[in-house]
Parts: C-alpha cells; sequence; structure tokens
C-alpha cells in the first residue's frame, strides 16, 4: 500500500487512551465437517479454520490480526460475531459468553458489537438507497435512535464518513468502490458500538484509496472511542493502524505483540518472512527476503507438531514432535516456537 497518504506518526495518534479489557476471547475452536472427498471413507474430517485462538481486546485499542489468505482470519470473525457458530471456546463480552446466547440474546449483543465487510460492492443492498442503508439497523432496534432524529443522524453519519448529507438519496451503484466502503462505515455505525471487527476493509479498494480509507478509520477511532479487530493480509496497512498484532498461520495464533515488536524485533519465523517481502522505500529498513518453500498445508490434516515446520529454514526434528505452544517471551510478547529467541538471518 502507498504509505505517502498515511497520516504522519500513526502510533502517536491516540486521543482515546487504551484502557481495560473488553473483550476476551479464550481457545476458540471452528471446525467444519468434510462430507465428500477421500475422508468420507474414513467416518469423515474436519477443517480446522479456527484451532484454539485466545486474545484479549481492550477499551480504545486496535488489534490487527493477519496471515495469508486461507489462514482462518475471515473465519474468526464471522465466528466473534455469531455469523457462524463455533466448534468451542469462549468469547466474553460485558460478563457474557456470546457463544452461549440465544437468538434473541446474541441479536441485542451485536449492538455492542459490528463489522465491516470486505467487499463494498456485495455488502451493501443495491436496491436500497444509501439513507435506507445507514437507517436500517435503527428498524431493526426500536428506541436507538428516535424515528424523527433519523434524517439528521442520517446527514451526520454521513459527514463523520467525509460523505454528504444529500448522498443519502442516491443509490450504492452511484459511488465509487471507496465511497461504497464509507456507506458501510457508517452503517457499522449507526447501533454506537464498542467493537467493530474490520475483515479485510480495504483489499478491495485501489492502492490511492487504501490510505484515506485507513485514516478516517483512526478518525472515527478516536471520535467515537472504538476498540477495532483489523483483519488484513497487507502488513504495511496492520502496522499503520494497530497497537498490537497477532499472526495466524494455519488456524492459529503463532506470533502476538505490540506492532513495535512485531515489526522490529519479529521472533517467529513465520513472521520474519512476512515481514521481509514487505517493500521498503528506505534502504536502511530492508532485509534479505526470506523466501517460503512450499505450499500451505491443508487444514484438513495439519502437519503434526509445529504446524508452520514444512515451511520452516530452522525446523528440527523436535519440531515434528511437540507442539509449541503460545508462550509469554518478554513484556506480553508472546510467539509460538522453539527457537523463538533466535535472530533473523
Amino acid at each position: 500500500m502507498a504509505e505517502a497518504g498515511l497520516r504522519e506518526g500513526a502510533h502517536a495518534r491516540r486521543a482515546v487512551a487504551v484502557g481495560e479489557p473488553l473483550f476476551e476471547v479464550e481457545n476458540l475452536v471452528k471446525h467444519y465437517p468434510v462430507r465428500s472427498g477421500a475422508f468420507l471413507g474414513r467416518g469423515g474430517g474436519v477443517v480446522r479454520a479456527v484451532d484454539g485462538v485466545s486474545f484479549t481486546l481492550r477499551r480504545g485499542e486496535t488489534l490487527g490480526i493477519v496471515g495469508e489468505s486461507g489462514c482462518g482470519k475471515s473465519t474468526l470473525a464471522r465466528v466473534l460475531l455469531r455469523l457462524v457458530e463455533p466448534t468451542g471456546g469462549r468469547a466474553m463480552l460485558a460478563g457474557e459468553n456470546l457463544f452461549d446466547l440465544d437468538k434473541r440474546a446474541i441479536r441485542l449483543a451485536r449492538r455492542r458489537l459490528q463489522i465491516i465487510f470486505q467487499d463494498p460492492f456485495a455488502s451493501l443492498n443495491p436496491r436500497m438507497t444509501v439513507a435506507e442503508i445507514v437507517r436500517e439497523p435503527w428498524a431493526i432496534f426500536p428506541g436507538v435512535v428516535p424515528r424523527g432524529e433519523w434524517h439528521d443522524r442520517i446527514a451526520d453519519l454521513l459527514t463523520r464518513v467525509g460523505l454528504n448529507a444529500d448522498d443519502a438519496h442516491r443509490y450504492p451503484h452511484q459511488f465509487s468502490g471507496g465511497q461504497r466502503q464509507r456507506i458501510g462505515i457508517a452503517r457499522s455505525l449507526a447501533l454506537n458500538p464498542e467493537i467493530v471487527i474490520c475483515d479485510e476493509p480495504v483489499s478491495a479498494l485501489d492502492v490511492s484509496i487504501q490510505a484515506q480509507v485507513i485514516n478516517l478509520l483512526e478518525e472515527i477511532q478516536e471520535g467515537f472511542g472504538l476498540s477495532y479487530i483489523f483483519i488484513a493480509h497487507d502488513l504495511s496497512v496492520v502496522r499503520h493502524i494497530s497497537d498490537r498484532v497477532a499472526v495466524m498461520y494455519l488456524g492459529k495464533f503463532v506470533e502476538l505483540g505490540t506492532w513495535q515488536e512485531i515489526y522490529e524485533r519479529p521472533t517467529h519465523p513465520y513472521t520474519q518472512a512476512l515481514l521481509s517481502a514487505v517493500p521498503a522505500i528506505d534502504p536502511a529498513e530492508r532485509t534479505r527476503r526470506i523466501i517460503l518453500e512450499g505450499e500451505v498445508p491443508s487444514p484438513i490434516d495439519p502437519p503434526s507438531g509445529c504446524r508452520f515446520r514444512t515451511r520452516c529454514r530452522m525446523a528440527e526434528a523436535r519440531c515434528a514432535a511437540e507442539e509449541p505452544a503460545l508462550v509469554e517471551r518478554a513484556g506480553g510478547h508472546r510467539s509460538a516456537c522453539h527457537f523463538a529467541a533466535a535472530p533473523a538471518e
């Protein structure tokens, strides 16, 4: 992503202090049964899309989740919202386990937990005007905004996301991709949530527009006091918006720490390889490219021990026999590698 359009000193921006724990996820699991193919005759198998993920999101914080396509990031987002049902684990919000709530209770809980979808073209109903899209949550949750205030509130939200109040009467096809994503952001704010899950919100946008949307999300966070779970595969995007970063591989977190720790002192070989592939303008920031050999293993039949070992330049016999736990190395920095203290080559 072009970095010129990003605000200077992104991580010095914080007007809202990162506060107490708000959302606590423990050992989250989502497995999909395999009902066809090679596993059918052996009693079936499971796709281990998310396989034991734990984290805490603090008030006012942005947790970035990064990894290759297919590692389970978007599945994680949908499970947290109960758009798909979990296989196991807990997700504690305001003292309630979201996974224990019935349909009515989870719908009420979604007032506090909203999502910005990846595709701004598919996530908006083409038959609805912008006003109808933004106010739809208020029709679902009567009393959040009195009907007599809908017009002014829609105008305010559109202005806050960089659109014009007059845009309320237009349809999605009349907007560019970046403008459509701004409409999606306005809709996510309609219920005054505490947490917004951003599921690759700029990956479908032109590079020239991505920085604008990232800057907008930062401004919105400051103005509304939001906490973000920001999912992306572009490490440069995650770096500029996140307070902490989790690196995900084949359904698991393999490294978790502050953005400085992850980007300046990565300890997991997978993180080191991902960062080595990020283009750097400054020659002093360039590192030797670490090539990942082989394909990502199947989540139906992941490798024994460390799941990354089949592509790891540091793998030894211990890696096949013993799965490394995501343990704290120093100052809250966690890494799931038997050789986490080893420096990058």
